[in-house]
């Protein structure tokens, strides 16, 4: 393909079915261009004429005719793009939803009745990821279920209360749950020095080697 301006595209149809397929297959443009057999800054150069012509035509400027393959690429460089995330986000879905086949065994047995062999085909299938759904979500709907929205709920402060109110909210019952858990701290509290003072009795009054 040339790079002047005014001059029709000469990029080969098997150089540019490359580009694509590499493109289609979530390969980054830097590594997709060596790969077809061309420099990315010569592919940025062509999607950068491309996005300038649509841009003119959208605003009512007349068209210039020798910019038309430029859009044209451009056009199936970006359907490549968005087959190619709608091609994973098909498999994250996949492993989320679960129920394919993931193991199949096949084995033939005579018929107890009839004699005849029969053929007969067990499969396993894929349970529900969680996983990959969290994951799907975290992408399709950051604001919600991203980490940036995970760190909103964690910085929301919780409501501060009044001594009297909440005194009067909590309860007996949350009193005594209160005093068990302070209890236990210091019940474990006590077993550790405990525990220490057996080890370093055993390494004083052990035998001698």
């Amino acid at each position: 393909m040339s790079s002047r301006r005014g001059r029709r595209p000469a990029l080969d149809p098997e150089v540019e079915k490359r580009l694509l397929d590499a493109i289609r297959a979530g390969v980054p443009l830097s590594d997709a261009a060596p790969m077809a057999g061309v420099h990315p800054s010569t592919v940025y150069r062509w999607l950068e004429r491309g996005e300038q012509e649509q841009q003119r035509r959208e605003a009512g400027l007349r068209a210039r005719a020798g910019e038309q393959p430029f859009c044209e690429f451009r056009a199936r460089f970006m359907r490549a793009r968005s087959e190619g995330k709608a091609q994973l986000v098909l498999l994250v879905r996949k492993a989320a939803t679960g129920g394919h086949v993931v193991r199949e065994r096949t084995r033939t047995v005579r018929d107890p009745e009839t004699g005849e062999r029969v053929v007969q085909v067990e499969r396993d299938f894929a349970q529900p990821d969680w996983r990959a759904a969290q994951f799907l979500l975290a992408c399709l709907a950051p604001d919600s279920f991203g980490r940036a929205a995970q760190a909103r709920i964690e910085l929301v402060p919780a409501p501060k209360a009044s001594h009297a109110s909440a005194s009067a909210d909590q309860g007996p019952g949350v009193e005594r749950l209160a005093a068990r858990l302070a209890k236990i701290r210091e019940d474990f509290a006590a077993e550790l020095e405990e525990d220490a003072a057996v080890v370093d009795a055993e390494l004083v009054d052990g035998p001698e080697g």
